[in-house]
């Protein structure tokens, strides 16, 4: 079975698609979003197995969705109008590129390409790390965290809507240092804005200038969280 994410700015083509997709038993749709921000979100979140993906959205298109994904392992398919994208697409991870209208026969030839690839790599191998609150240690993996903030002697794990889903927690408290969780963490997902914070990298949905500082806001979270002069560039790196 492939757990299946669909995202387009337009819900008519994201609910015709769904209902292409319904015709392979294979297929389980587990999210449709037309907000690409969301979309990023959710693919960092649920780690779906195939991405279908228009190119031209507002805001952020197919491209900077896969750019701002791409330490995440799925099959990527871009479904567009506009058959000039194709030559910039395959500069990217994806595996196929559809054009509106998908027709059904020419769906079932790119999940069959799909079905031939290398199995992506298994969940039970992602990244974990252990979490120790005092009484309970957690066995987390790294699309159950938000971001990490340090509280005095102790730090804050913040975590994403799956992870608190998965614990039933929104925060764990740990004396586990900010030094070890930098050392433990995945450099491409996770990212030291400040002294104080560890960043999901993935979750980053504006940079802004307020005054002399530099705040960031991630998806899902009100609190905006400061960013060291030393770390702007490489923040904003990460968004290109």
């Amino acid at each position: 079975m492939y757990r299946v994410l669909l995202i387009d700015d337009e819900p008519a083509a994201t609910q015709a698609l769904a209902r292409s997709l319904a015709a392979f038993e294979e297929i389980d749709v587990v999210g449709s979003y037309n907000d690409p921000q969301k979309g990023i979100e959710a693919i960092c979140q649920q780690t779906p197995d195939i991405v279908f993906m228009d190119i031209e959205m507002p805001g952020l298109d197919g491209f900077m969705v896969a750019k701002a994904t791409e330490h995440v392992p799925y099959h990527l398919v871009y479904v567009t109008a506009y058959s000039e994208h194709a030559l910039s697409a395959f500069e990217t991870k994806v595996v196929d590129y559809l054009l509106k209208p998908v027709r059904q026969t020419r769906l079932e030839r790119c999940l069959e390409k799909i079905k031939a690839l290398p199995p992506l790599v298994s969940p039970s191998l992602e990244l974990e790390i252990l979490v120790h609150d005092g009484k309970t240690t957690y066995r987390l993996t790294e699309n159950d965290i938000s971001y990490i903030e340090s509280i005095g002697r102790y730090q804050q794990v913040n975590l994403t809507a799956s992870g608190q889903r998965k614990f039933q927690l929104q925060t764990i408290v740990t004396e586990e240092t900010m030094t070890n969780f930098e050392k433990e963490l995945s450099t491409e997902q996770f990212l030291r804005v400040h002294r104080s914070f560890i960043v999901n990298v993935g979750l980053i949905t504006q940079v802004q200038r307020e005054a002399r500082n530099t705040l960031l806001s991630l998806s899902g979270v009100s609190q905006a969280i400061p960013v060291a002069r030393a770390k702007v560039a490489v923040v904003n790196e990460y968004l290109k």
